[in-house]
């Protein structure tokens, strides 16, 4: 029992910790790009050499190995893995999909289905789209996490 005059013990809040919301942002975004890899597969929409390695190492692999270091102490550097290879990803998409002209583009795809166009077209906005939020996400957490630091 606490005395009238006595003044509460201030309770200290855990550090901010992003773990969670990345994590099942993680998660969506590869849900998003197997989605969006079996429209190209569908439409034979073939990545080049470069692409080939881009796509499981930056796209694939970087944010989950991310989103599995996020709970080990290697927290910093993952906030910043994260935050980087959805970055990089965000840019490689919207280029791919949205500017340059190719086949991997959304307004010069090949010859298809109406419904497995629009496949195309829909899953690559919603990987963009994860992939802005993700790394917004991870730059504010990774921002509050240095700042806390400081």
């Amino acid at each position: 029992m606490t005395a009238i005059n006595e003044v509460p013990k201030e309770t200290s809040a855990p550090p901010y910790s992003p773990r969670l919301a990345l994590t099942v942002l993680a998660a969506i975004h590869l849900s998003v790009v197997i989605w969006h890899g079996g429209a190209h597969s569908t439409l034979a929409v073939g990545l080049t050499q470069f692409q080939n390695a881009f796509v499981p190492g930056v796209i694939l692999f970087a944010p989950l190995l991310a989103t599995l270091l996020l709970w080990t102490r290697l927290e910093d550097f993952a906030l910043w893995l994260y935050m980087t290879a959805m970055c990089a990803s965000l840019v490689f998409g919207v280029y791919y999909h949205y500017i340059v002209i190719s086949p991997d583009n959304v307004h010069y795809l090949p010859a298809g289905s109406d419904p497995v166009r629009h496949h195309f077209t829909y899953s690559a906005a919603a990987v963009a789209f994860t992939e802005a939020i993700a790394t917004l996400y991870g730059g504010m957490a990774l921002f509050r996490r240095q700042s806390a630091i400081r």
